[in-house]
């Protein structure tokens, strides 16, 4: 059963290795990436209300604990600053943009964003995995659903990802270690619990689900959320708000 529940976490890395292919079939890349841009805002602002938030409430119980409490904000704003330093360190990027700016200035900004979320899905996919696994340890069958619907919610992210990559040139290295270890994230958060026996506390785990929170509030809030307002009138952002609505609204109801 133990081998079972860890191979679960496959189907999270096969689903985003679909998402992250999806780029080089498509031609018109700019499109692309403000449709994907779009899309992730809605899955992600659906990840901290409907998934982050509830967990860490049940895992934490904040607003009975003053303690708990200060340890949740105190986790969600170093992940918040986590990222802040990311962009320091990453210098090729910038938040505003002009009409008639450099595309290449763009598209390096683009990079910037699929880094950074890279960086905090690595975290987030590490303890999703752990969870398929403890899920799966259980109930097979609710194993597997968990993880389709995990994968489901890292589709549009690993297009993300992958959009933002393939219209920057060069960094190949950077690009072929990060996307490694995100194909790999789930299955080594399963793989830690299956090989040491590992058992996180609900204190443990909710703060670690605080520094993605964190994380997340910042991408959305000041990296994607700059880029919707320069191209809010586009169609593609519109479909890409509109789709990620529904999809939404279909994992919320699987």
């Amino acid at each position: 059963m133990p081998i079972k529940a860890l191979t679960l976490t496959f189907f999270v890395s096969f689903i985003f290795g679909i998402g992250l292919l999806i780029p080089r079939l498509v031609k018109n890349r700019q499109k692309l990436l403000l449709f994907s841009t779009a899309l992730t805002f809605i899955i992600m602002l659906s990840l901290i209300l409907i998934d982050l938030l509830p967990e860490i409430i049940e895992l934490l119980n904040p607003f009975k604990n003053l303690y708990n409490l200060g340890l949740f904000l105190l986790f969600t704003i170093l992940g918040i600053l986590i990222l802040k330093a990311l962009d320091m360190f990453i210098p090729e990027h910038h938040h505003d943009h002009h009409e008639n700016e450099n595309v290449e200035k763009h598209y390096e900004h683009a990079f910037h964003i699929g880094l950074i979320t890279a960086v905090s899905l690595v975290i987030h996919n590490l303890l999703e995995g752990m969870s398929i696994y403890i899920t799966g340890l259980s109930d097979i069958k609710l194993g597997l659903m968990m993880a389709l619907t995990v994968g489901l919610h890292n589709l549009p992210l690993g297009i993300e990802v992958a959009t933002s990559y393939e219209l920057k040139k060069g960094k190949k290295n950077i690009k072929e270690i990060t996307i490694f270890i995100l194909l790999i994230s789930s299955f080594i958060g399963a793989l830690l619990l299956y090989l040491f026996n590992l058992h996180l506390s609900q204190t443990l785990e909710g703060l670690l689900l605080s520094l993605t929170l964190g994380m997340l509030i910042y991408i959305v809030f000041f990296e994607l959320l700059n880029e919707l307002k320069q191209n809010y009138k586009n169609a593609n952002t519109i479909w890409g708000l509109g789709i990620g609505l529904i999809l939404t609204i279909l994992l919320l109801i699987l």
